[in-house]
């Protein structure tokens, strides 16, 4: 008889913690995805969803920023570029199967030729509806969720700007994400560091043009080049003759181009143009 080996079974251990998400770096320049789920239902005492709350708090922020209005986000120096968009289930779920249920719902107008769902306009999905399959209604097969997407970049390392973010922010902030899942708050910051690093995802590709010039660097040549071209207007006429005092007129332009520090001994202080004092 032919002995069988017996091949035993590899003790269970502790199982690996999956690594968090990790922001890229170009340069000077870094970048964060925040990818954080929409709490379901009401706040309380209110008949507007948490989802319709975080959209009005965001478009206040929009549409001062579109005015041309201090906003939040103006006293966090650093940033380059900020998104910040609602995900609905309507837009991910296009073409998608779920459990058996194969999402395609569409817009389609009375008399007119249906639209293959892959082409159709998706009817939006109500914040509590629950996606029964055609086969059978009595089971429902899947709930699905809003997200919000938060991208931002930034000159400097990322947990240095979260720790900004959570001093000049604070509740600002706050108000936003409190509309999340498991949303802890800036008060404390490990907590919120801990929120970010679990809802962060990664970026493939992070491009940034402009990687070696920070926000304050941009700031002021954006400035210089106006001062530039004010002071070609003072010495030269539009014929090209030279006018004025030439070294006075110099020495102004020098005196208006110099640079101060802002916002030290924050780790987001910069040095900004004197015209920029007081700007974000």
């Amino acid at each position: 008889m032919t002995a069988q080996k017996q091949v035993s079974a590899p003790a269970a251990g502790p199982r690996k913690r999956l690594a968090f998400a990790g922001s890229k770096s170009v340069g000077q320049v870094s970048e964060i995805a925040v990818l954080s789920p929409i709490r379901r239902g009401c706040p309380p005492g209110e008949r507007r969803t948490y989802e319709e709350r975080l959209k009005q708090v965001v478009g206040s922020i929009a549409a001062r920023h579109e005015q041309g209005l201090p906003t939040e986000l103006s006293r966090v120096p650093t940033i380059h570029f900020g998104r910040i968009m609602v995900i609905r289930p309507e837009q991910y779920l296009v073409g998608s199967r779920v459990d058996g249920v194969t999402y395609h719902k569409a817009h389609v107008l009375a008399g007119t030729t249906p639209v293959p769902p892959l082409e159709a306009v998706p009817v939006q999905i109500d914040d509590f509806e629950v996606v029964h399959s055609t086969v059978s209604n009595d089971e429902p097969k899947a709930e699905f969720r809003s997200f919000v997407l938060t991208l931002v970049e930034f000159d400097g390392d990322l947990k240095v700007y979260m720790r900004d973010i959570a001093k000049h922010l604070a509740r600002d902030f706050d108000t936003v994400f409190e509309n999340c899942d498991n949303y802890p708050g800036t008060a404390a910051f490990d907590p919120f560091w801990a929120w970010i690093q679990r809802y962060q995802v990664s970026t493939d590709l992070f491009y940034a043009p402009y990687a070696n010039l920070s926000v304050a660097r941009l700031k002021a040549l954006e400035a210089f080049r106006r001062r530039f071209d004010a002071f070609v207007a003072r010495v030269r006429t539009p014929q090209g003759a030279r006018v004025g005092n030439m070294d006075d007129l110099f020495d102004d332009f020098l005196r208006e181009n110099a640079q101060h520090p802002e916002g030290f001994p924050s780790p987001g202080g910069v040095f900004a143009p004197n015209e920029c004092e007081g700007e974000a």
